[in-house]
């Protein structure tokens, strides 16, 4: 079986877009403050509502708990965007708090393993793909999501924003509080890792 590749991971990105179309904003905070000069929540909430529910799922946050989850995200950050100091992107500090919102969830709510949700129509609209083409992104984002579970949360962390977003590397060094090169060490591991679990698994269903 071919070596998986960047396209590979990127069709299987896509995979992993939960079909759950934002809310009115105002539902996430009805009671939410006047943003500060720096953040619109409007428009954080429509940049980052897709971002941020990816993120939810591969942190363990169970499908049907999604929604509820993703709301929780964003009314904590309608409470804080006087906060948000400019020192990272608005990706990185929208999930600092997706981790936290994950873990009250993880608490509360048993973990399952269901299938992940199939492309939305916008992404189906934007890339057209042959049926086997969608098969094996499919099954790749399932295979992602277990490898997830089984990561630490550092090591889920440079998942999400390192392999699967695509942050850049420095910003990811400093929100981790790591050297730069250690950063892309860790990263290039964490790929590898990632490269034979799939190359193992897919084996086993080919």
């Amino acid at each position: 079986m071919a070596r998986p590749g960047k396209a590979a991971e990127t069709a299987a990105a896509a995979e992993l877009r939960p079909e759950v179309a934002p809310a009115a904003a105002s539902a996430a905070a009805p009671a939410a403050p006047q943003p500060g000069p720096a953040l619109d929540f409007e428009l954080l909430y429509r940049e980052h509502f897709n971002f941020a529910c990816r993120s939810l799922r591969l942190l363990g946050v169970d499908p049907d708990g999604l929604e509820d989850a993703a709301q929780d995200v964003f009314g904590v950050a309608s409470r804080r965007l006087s906060e948000f100091e400019g020192t990272s992107s608005v990706k990185t500090w929208i999930f600092a708090i997706v981790q936290r919102v994950a873990a009250n969830h993880r608490r509360t709510h048993r973990r399952k393993q269901a299938p992940l949700e199939p492309l939305s129509q916008e992404l189906a609209a934007v890339e057209s793909r042959s049926p086997e083409a969608d098969a094996q992104a499919a099954q790749s984002a399932r295979l992602i999501r277990a490898f997830a579970d089984s990561l630490d949360e550092s090591r889920r962390t440079l998942l999400v924003l390192g392999l699967i977003e695509g942050v850049p590397m420095r910003e990811l060094a400093e929100t981790l509080g790591l050297p730069l090169q250690t950063a892309y060490s860790r990263v290039r591991a964490l790929r590898r890792s990632l490269e034979l679990y799939l190359l193992e698994h897919e084996a086993d269903h080919g």
